[in-house]
């Protein structure tokens, strides 16, 4: 609808009135979508907080079976108690001695790098203000073994160094073991362990000159610009082959490991898959009988406010929890129903699954689904997966009429694992070889598919022996 006004001037000004629909969330909405997108850690973590906000919930704890009594059996009981005391305290013995001989055994292999680092600088002969400069150098050294970038420079301006004096302490922490240690770049890396390893002139001249050409695997063209045979180039190649390009590995992590906790499990029962929850990992929640009684029992006006509050905060919360706990039993249910050949055989595919397939299975909304399966994941026979690996886009074949993403990256890893080594397909015929299977695909998909393998292109799994 349009309105003209007229203004004191007498300029007419357009009015208009437009409708829009905006989809606003209450915000125990807000908390009922929050929680169906928690994972069993999250959820227990916020299940937690919860309690501790919430004085009227409490965590749902097993009853505890009270044994009947009997005398005679009571009797027996002390008496085995007082007879193996003996034989459990010898055992405690034998198991601190475990512990220990376990604890010493192998703390080298439990040592981060810069650890290890520390340990070598505090028994290196030279003065103490090197070592100064040398703690500072080790601790900017990443997992990787790599210097950080600018750590060079940082000690120069900490310690008030020159350039020729930070540059001999480097490379004192790179004559440091691992070998390798302390370089700036994945040459400098290399030429390290060769130089260490007194490795071939040829060798050290391919890294300086013809990095880039070596991590495509190009030897031919590395052989031919050195003016040196193929044969002789493959074994300065092998030479470089045997130097560690990430020196820090096989040292732990300093970053907290993070673990994956399944959200739901698939086991094969009497020829099906049965789905189930992971209820184990998470407590149950119910409302304190305490509070209960003294709303009924009677209790001043403001009392009776703040505790039915409360426990209106608490029933929706359990709610909550519960309809996430259907939902996403029943989003694992139709997903185990669809990819049924997955969890049944060794080697079965995924189908082409979609979310809107998902959701027209449980008569939801696809956002629904979306949120149900977020950082989720699921335990079978064949491993943890995350729950949206299972959705996997549909292609067109001319043999079954559609064919998942995931099968034809598994058809593609098979014809590269059967391809001769030294005249690998391209991906030119890498396609064509899948167009006579039918299967409709173009050589940008494939070379996409082949990168997110982390397969190399032609030059790269070429061998020359």
């Amino acid at each position: 609808m349009i309105v003209k006004n007229i203004s004191k001037e007498g300029d007419i000004v357009d009015l208009s009135l437009q409708l829009a629909q905006k989809q606003i969330l209450s915000q125990r909405m807000q908390q009922s979508v929050e929680i169906l997108q928690m994972n069993t850690i999250t959820l227990s973590e916020y299940m937690n907080e919860l309690t501790q906000e919430n004085p009227l919930l409490e965590w749902q704890e097993a009853p505890m079976e009270q044994p009947a009594r009997d005398d005679k059996l009571l009797c027996k009981l002390e008496w085995l108690k007082e007879a193996d005391e003996q034989n459990r305290s010898l055992y405690r013995v034998e198991m601190e001695d475990e512990r220990d001989r376990k604890e010493t055994i192998g703390r080298r292999e439990r040592e981060s790098l810069r650890e290890y680092l520390l340990f070598q600088i505090n028994i290196l002969k030279v003065d103490e203000g090197v070592k100064h400069v040398l703690r500072f150098l080790a601790q900017s050294t990443e997992e990787s073994g790599y210097l950080e970038q600018g750590a060079l420079e940082a000690a120069e301006g900490k310690f008030h160094l020159k350039r020729a004096c930070s540059t001999d302490i480097l490379g004192l922490l790179q004559s440091l073991d691992p070998p390798g240690v302390g370089a700036r770049s994945l040459e400098e890396c290399l030429m390290i362990q060769l130089k260490q390893k007194n490795a071939s002139p040829l060798a050290i001249n391919m890294v300086e000159k013809h990095l880039e050409d070596l991590a495509k695997n190009k030897i031919n063209r590395v052989a031919k610009q050195l003016k040196v045979s193929l044969e002789e180039a493959k074994d300065a190649f092998d030479e470089i082959r045997k130097c560690e390009p990430k020196p820090g590995q096989g040292f732990i992590s300093e970053k907290p490991v993070e673990y994956i906790l399944p959200d739901i499990f698939v086991e094969i029962r009497e020829g099906q898959p049965v789905v189930s929850l992971n209820s184990s990992a998470t407590p149950k929640l119910f409302i304190s009988h305490a509070y209960v009684n003294i709303l009924k029992e009677g209790a001043a006006q403001e009392t009776k406010e703040y505790i039915s509050n409360k426990m209106k905060q608490a029933e929706w919360a359990i709610q909550c929890i519960s309809k996430r706990e259907e939902t996403l039993l029943g989003t694992a249910n139709c997903i185990v129903a669809r990819q049924e050949d997955f969890f049944m055989h060794p080697n079965g595919q995924l189908k082409p699954l979609r979310m809107a397939d998902i959701a027209e299975c449980m008569q939801v909304h696809e956002s629904t689904v979306s949120r149900a399966v977020r950082d989720k994941y699921l335990q079978c026979s064949r491993g943890v997966f995350p729950l949206h690996a299972f959705f996997s886009k549909a292609l067109t074949s001319e043999k079954t009429g559609t064919i998942s993403a995931d099968s034809i990256q598994q058809k593609l890893k098979l014809l590269i694992e059967g391809e001769n080594k030294k005249k690998p397909l391209s991906d030119r015929e890498l396609t064509e070889k899948l167009q006579e299977e039918g299967i409709q695909i173009s050589r940008r998909t494939v070379a996409k598919y082949r990168e997110s393998m982390g397969i190399a292109g032609t030059s790269g799994r070429k061998c020359y022996e």
